[in-house]
């Protein structure tokens, strides 16, 4: 699905043109039928299956560059992949300009600037954790592998399936079942999907499971804490070493023996 061809490329020049099959045209048993997909099983965003894989990857990158924590498209993988597409330009390319996608008037610009940003986004995205969630099967995709759940507490949780077999879920509609996968999560720890690996019938002791995955606990990074004479450690035990010499260092020390 994510094969192109390079089909423009001239002696001394610095442009690249690709060509790559549509999505439909690159798995017809996952995005034929249809010219509107959930992207990430999300209904809000869509994705045209008359786009490429390509088209799909500037869609991800310009939203790690454009959007806000809480709204930018993509998991852990794919900024990962943002981050080593952002640190081919470095050295000799000043920058990496995209153009031509659908729904974009000015290309895409990526340039040794954004690394920290992407690296950032990576890191603070949560990585994937095995779940188990029960909740009422609520909405299920009459041509993709994609369906939501209805939790307890009203909230609707978003999930994608390997392959579709829609006849086994209609018998699993608007009833209780208990799903089994991958949580990926948001850069902001909020959850996107779950890959569903096992779905079936509730049972009463599956009421535990009936909230939406929480992302595992994240380390701030090194580089976005503050330290100064007013926040961690230099605010309790005070800035050192200070105008001290070596001879009253020792001296201080030898007193508190």
């Amino acid at each position: 699905m994510c094969g192109f061809e390079v089909t423009g490329l001239e002696p001394g020049s610095v442009v690249i043109a690709l060509e790559a099959p549509t999505l439909a045209e690159a798995d017809a048993s996952r995005f034929g039928g249809g010219h509107l997909v959930p992207m990430f099983a999300e209904p809000q965003r869509m994705i045209d299956v008359g786009a490429t894989a390509v088209d799909l990857f500037a869609e991800v990158l310009a939203s790690a560059l454009e959007s806000d924590r809480e709204h930018v498209v993509g998991d852990r993988a794919l900024f990962e992949t943002c981050v080593r597409f952002a640190r081919a330009g470095r050295g000799r390319f000043g920058a990496i300009q995209l153009s031509g996608f659908p729904g974009r008037d000015a290309p895409l610009v990526v340039g040794p600037e954004h690394i920290p940003h992407l690296e950032l986004l990576r890191d603070e995205t949560p990585a994937p954790r095995a779940v188990r969630v029960a909740g009422r099967l609520d909405t299920i995709s009459a041509s993709k592998a994609s369906c939501v759940l209805i939790l307890a507490d009203g909230s609707s949780v978003p999930a994608r399936l390997d392959t579709q077999d829609i006849e086994s879920l209609k018998q699993h509609f608007n009833a209780k079942v208990v799903v089994s996968g991958i949580a990926q999560f948001r850069p902001s720890g909020r959850l996107l999907t779950i890959d569903v690996e096992h779905i079936g019938p509730a049972r009463p002791q599956d009421v535990v499971f009936e909230q939406a995955p929480r992302a595992p606990l994240r380390l701030i990074p090194a580089s976005t804490m503050r330290q100064d004479s007013t926040v961690g450690v230099a605010a309790f035990f005070g800035t050192w070493p200070g105008e001290e010499t070596d001879e009253e260092l020792l001296a201080a020390l030898e007193a508190i023996r």
